[in-house]
Order: C-alpha cells, then structure tokens, then sequence
C-alpha cells in the first residue's frame, strides 16, 4: 500500500478527500491528516510517507514551504498540490518544488483518481528503475511487482550473500521461498527478503539496519548459519552490515559475491563481516601460478604417471588444509589449459572439469579430476606418436607459402589448433632446430633464390618484402645462414653467370 497524508484547513474539504480516497479502490492508505503545514512537517518527520496532498494557502505553512521542507526529509515524496485558483506564481514556485500534479477545487472523483493513479505509477517506475540493477545479480524470472511492495524501497537495507558448500549433497530446500521460512527465527522480529540468484547455489538476502539493534555482525551470522545447519544446510555467508541504498543493491551483491568466491573453502563454511574482510583474488592468482608451474612442466613433457601420483597427494594434502576454492578453481585452470593440442574438444574438456565442482564430496571431485586429465594424457600421447610428423608437415608448408608474411609462433597456434609449447616440441623433434631457425632457414633460403633470378635487387627491397624491415638485421641473418653477406652473395652470382656466358 502507498501512503498518504493530507495537508488541508478546510474540514469540509478534508472529510471529502478521505472519502474519495477511501472508496477509490486504489492501493493507498491515509496515515496522517493536518490542518496546517506545521503538523503535516512534524508527522513527516515521524513516519514514511509515499504521496503528500497539499492545499497552497494553509496556517502556520504554506503548501509550497511545506513541500520544500518535506522533500529535504524524504527526496522520493510525491507531492500534489490543492488549489482553489489559477496563479501563476505559486505555479512557477511549484515547478521548481518538482510538484507531481495538481488537484483544483472543487475536487472531483475521476480527478482524483486519475492524479493518485498518475503518482502511483511514477513511483512504481522508479522501484523498478533501482530494482533493475539487480538483475545482473538475481534470477530475472522474478520481478518486482511479483515480490516487492512499496514498503521494500522505503528504507535502506543490509545485504547479504549466501552460498551453499561446494562438494555437500544437493540439498532440495535449498530455495527462496524454503530459506525464507527457515530463517524467520533467525531474522524475527525483523523483516527480510531472499531472492535467488543467477550464480547456482548463490543467494541474496536483504533486512532492515534494525536486525543489528540487539546484536552484532559476528552473532547475527552465527545465528543465520545455526538455523541452516539444523536444516542440513552448510553455506558460507558474508555481509555488508551498514546500510545500503536500494541503487546500489546491486553493486553491494556484485562485491559480496566476489568476497564469497575468494574466501570459500573445500570444507568449513566460511562467515564474514565484509568490512573485515579484504578479498585475496590477487593472492589467488600468484599463488596458483607457483603451484601449477611444476605439474604444468610435467604436462609439457607428458609425464603422465608422475603427474598423476603427484597430484593425486597433493589433493589429499589439500583437503586436509582446508584449501580455499579460489585458489583450487585457479590451479586446475592452469593444469586444463596447459595440455598442448586440445584443439576444438577444449570446451568439452573444460565444461567436465567444471562439473567436478557440483560433485557431493571432495573425493569424488578428486577421483573425477584424476580420471579426466588421465584419459587427457592418453589421448596427448597418442596424438604425440601419431600426429607430430603429420603437424610438423603442415608447419613447413605453411611456413613456406607465408614467406613474405610474418607469422609468429601464436600466430601458428592459431593455425593449427594447438599450444605453442607443443609446436616448440613438434619442431625441435623434426627438425632439431626451434621454429624460428627453420622459418629464417627458409626466409634466407627464398633471397638466395631471388638474388639468382635478379642479382640488381636492392637489399632493402628484398629485406622489406621478406618481412625483416631492417636491413643489417637481414644482412646479420642472412650472413649467419649462408656464410657471406647478400653484397657478397650477388657478387659471386654475377661473378657465375660472367663465367657461363664466357
């Protein structure tokens, strides 16, 4: 229900506009009436009121000081203003005021009706406005005529995030509407709202800043994660415990929910004040770069077993150390993507890994992983014996149509499908040279070719066309791969062909 209070001297008038009001069907309730703007002020000041109708000309306030004053203390108040006459001052001063609409006396029914319902709808527009920023954060199926009333948007609110625990069976109750019911105790006798999120298994949870008058942040989330653990529910759960304004519900939930991601751990639930609380992302990243490096160099070398048993007791050294999920999703991220020829079966690959993660312990997570990289193993080093003289192949024939082209060793990953670590090894198995020797090779190759066609080519010419756009670089090189400089060379060619047409 929207609320209304009414500003108006004349007792005739009020008792009419009570009627009206009252037998109008519309979803208003009048909590307040006055006879003059001191006492509409002072019941402003007292309770939360939607939409304020005025008279102009009151004792003690006028209906313009009023509404100035009444938008100092509520800026979403919708003022309408009641006038007996047409004045174009008190019009002017009552656009300034951002006045939603006017009402002239005699006030008639459809008027009124048409003005409150006018109101309504800006107000509703401007809910659904702030509610809109949530809809990257929680399930767009769910709006907010659906679950909100006017009563929601009134006040600020704290917010909080809940996430169920990863590897914990699927728990059914784990809903909106259920969690709702389970936290009543918890929250009572405060009121809150729990909406699902986008993410699975995430939850948002909004409450009045009162929820903390009898206790603090650390009691109050002890107090929601005793409630669902009675249920058979372990989540981990943070909040912002200051108060949020309705716009920035969604950044607030966007934040709280990267705090979860970098906090949450392979077993015990995590609880926490976001003000102390400081997200280790950054730590995350540096730390699964270090971890991986060795696993990631037996990869490249396709040590399968060593691999394995390795990780295999590193997972179990994790679990007992309580390993934070951030960092778990980052190490077998740098494990998945480094194995060299995963070519367009990388996103199958990789949505399997991500399934591990709603596995219901951490030992089948671990037995899946193992299992996973073992057959990604197999199937590397049955493309390694069958496939690297056919890739190698490939490589040299496009290398050699790209003569007059740079091309990089990415640019060849690209290509091919495959990783640069596993070119690097294809090459040097093949050719027992590194890439770009055999592309120089190749390159220096070709202007020796076209030095014997055309000894009057200019050096730079042939530098620039074979891509080297530096002359003595392309001197140095060619000098290193033919043993004189390209001077030297076109003298000896024009020196061969004197001999012959002598």
């Amino acid at each position: 229900m929207y609320r209304v209070l009414i500003a108006e001297d004349s007792k005739p008038i009020m008792r009419n506009l009570k009627e009206l009001i009252t037998t109008s069907g519309l979803p208003v309730q009048i909590v307040h009436t006055a006879s003059n703007g001191a006492d509409a002020l002072a019941a402003l000041n007292e309770q939360e009121v939607d939409i304020l109708l005025t008279d102009i000309r009151m004792p003690k306030m006028d209906g313009l000081a009023l509404i100035s004053e009444a938008k100092k203390i509520n800026s979403r108040l919708k003022a309408v203003l009641i006038s007996g006459y047409n004045d174009f001052e008190y019009t002017r001063k009552a656009i300034n005021l951002q006045v939603s609409d006017y009402l002239l006396k005699p006030i008639e029914r459809s008027a009124l009706i048409e003005v409150i319902e006018k109101v309504i709808a800006q107000i509703r527009e401007e809910y659904e406005a702030e509610f809109t920023g949530l809809s990257g954060i929680i399930d767009p199926a769910a709006g907010p005529e659906q679950m909100l009333g006017t009563e929601f948007f009134r006040d600020k609110k704290l917010v909080l995030m809940m996430q169920l625990q990863y590897f914990c069976p699927s728990v059914l109750g784990w809903k909106p509407e259920q969690v709702q019911d389970l936290l009543g105790r918890a929250f009572a006798p405060h009121p809150f709202w729990v909406f699902a999120a986008k993410k699975p298994r995430l939850l948002l949870t909004l409450t009045d800043p009162a929820f903390l008058d009898e206790a603090g942040p650390t009691e109050r989330l002890e107090d929601i994660r005793a409630a669902l653990e009675e249920a058979g529910m372990s989540a981990s759960i943070v909040g912002r415990f200051y108060p949020v304004n309705p716009k920035e519900f969604a950044g607030c939930s966007q934040a709280l929910s990267e705090l979860l991601d970098s906090r949450m751990t392979i077993a015990e639930p995590v609880l926490a004040d976001e003000a102390h609380s400081a997200s280790r992302s950054a730590d995350a990243a540096k730390d699964a770069e270090r971890i991986a490096a060795r696993y990631v160099d037996m990869i490249s070398k396709l040590q399968k077993e060593p691999f394995l048993l390795q990780l295999s007791e590193q997972l179990a050294k994790w679990g007992k150390k309580n390993l934070r999920i951030a960092l778990l999703h980052r190490i077998v991220e740098y494990l998945v993507n480094a194995f060299p020829s995963l070519e367009k079966n990388y996103g199958e690959f990789h949505s399997s890994v991500q399934r591990l993660y709603d596995l219901p312990s951490y030992t089948d997570f671990c037995a899946g992983l193992l299992d996973l990289f073992e057959q990604r193993f197999t199937e590397e080093q049955s493309l390694n014996k069958k496939g690297g003289y056919e890739l190698f192949r490939k490589i040299d024939a496009h290398l050699k149509s790209n003569l007059y082209t740079p091309l990089s060793m990415n640019d060849l990953a690209v290509a091919f499908h495959v990783s640069p670590s596993y070119i690097s090894r294809v090459m040097k198995k093949h050719s027992n040279t590194t890439l770009m020797q055999y592309y120089l090779d190749l390159k220096i190759a070709e202007a020796r070719k076209v030095i014997r066609s055309n000894p009057t080519i200019k050096i730079k010419e042939l530098s620039d066309a074979l891509c080297f756009y530096d002359q003595h670089y392309f001197s140095k090189v060619f000098k290193e791969y033919s043993g004189c400089s390209p001077t030297e060379y076109k003298v000896t060619v024009k020196g061969h062909d004197e001999t012959k047409q002598g």
